[in-house]
């Protein structure tokens, strides 16, 4: 049997940042078309209020009729795939030595 050799931070990181990145993108999508305040969509935003919260604030939303683009909520799901990917890189090239 194989053994793989990735290790199971670097997984948990991935699991996580793409968690992350869904929670924002569904956030920002619901956001956008202005989703009835359902029990999902409530529950949605509770996950991705911590998440957002630092980046409350940087940049006003774009409204467009009854649209809004949370530019923040933009920004933090940038950001975040930034760090994540760069934490990744960091496991590879430790993982290579």
């Amino acid at each position: 049997m194989k053994r793989n050799k990735t290790g199971m931070f670097p997984k948990l990181i991935s699991i996580l940042l793409t968690f992350v990145q869904v929670v924002i993108a569904l956030y920002l999508l619901l956001k956008f078309f202005g989703a009835n305040p359902t029990p999902f969509v409530n529950f949605l935003n509770s996950l991705s209020e911590p998440i957002l919260n630092p980046f409350q604030g940087i940049f006003h939303p774009i409204v467009y009729k009854k649209h809004i683009l949370d530019l923040s909520a933009l920004f933090a799901l940038i950001v975040y795939s930034i760090i994540g990917f760069g934490i990744q890189k960091i496991f590879s090239m430790l993982k290579m030595k």
